[in-house]
C-alpha cells in the first residue's frame, strides 16, 4: 500500500511539471505575439512619402522607411499617444532605416523635416486602429506638434 501511494505521489508530481513546462511554453508563445511589431513600409522620393498602409493596428509599429530619391531625407512621427516627435534622422539616397515605435490609436503624422519638403508634399497621415482615440479622433494620449529646428511644421 505505501509503494502504490509513493507511485502515485511521484505520477502527480510529473504530472505537475509538465503541465507547469505546458503552461509556461504557451505563455511565452502567447507574449511574444502580443508584441510583435506590424512594419508599415516607407518609400522618401522627392517630394512625396508613400506607405504601404495607412490604417496599421495599434501596438508596436516599425517603419522601415527607404530614401528611394537623389536627396537626403528625414523622417518624423508624431500622434497616436506618443509624449513627443519620434525622429529616424537623416537617411541618404538608396540607404534603409527603421523607426520603432508604440502607438495606442488615433490620427497619427509623417514627415519629412527638411526645410521645405512637407511643405512640397513629404507629409502623410495614418490612421492607427486602436482602442483609445479611434472611435473618438484622439491622438490616444498626449503628444507634441511636430515642429522641426528650421521653423518649419507639418501641415
Amino acid at each position: 500500500m505505501r509503494r502504490n501511494r509513493q507511485t502515485l505521489a511521484f505520477v502527480v508530481a510529473g504530472v505537475t511539471v509538465a503541465l507547469t513546462v505546458a503552461g509556461a511554453a504557451v505563455a511565452a508563445l502567447g507574449g511574444r505575439a502580443a508584441t510583435a511589431a506590424t512594419t508599415v513600409k516607407v518609400t522618401e522620393r522627392e517630394y512625396h512619402i508613400a506607405l504601404s498602409t495607412t490604417t496599421p493596428p495599434a501596438g508596436t509599429i516599425a517603419f522601415k522607411i527607404h530614401n528611394a530619391g537623389h536627396l537626403t531625407h528625414q523622417f518624423d512621427v508624431s500622434g497616436g499617444g506618443l509624449k513627443a516627435v519620434a525622429r529616424a534622422g537623416s537617411i541618404a539616397p538608396g540607404a534603409t532605416r527603421t523607426l520603432t515605435v508604440k502607438l495606442s490609436g488615433g490620427t497619427v503624422k509623417v514627415w519629412c523635416p527638411v526645410p521645405g519638403h512637407a511643405a512640397l508634399g513629404m507629409k502623410a497621415t495614418l490612421r492607427v486602429k486602436g482602442l483609445t482615440g479611434a472611435a473618438t479622433g484622439g491622438t490616444g494620449g498626449t503628444s507634441t506638434s511636430p515642429t522641426t529646428t528650421s521653423g518649419y511644421a507639418w501641415g
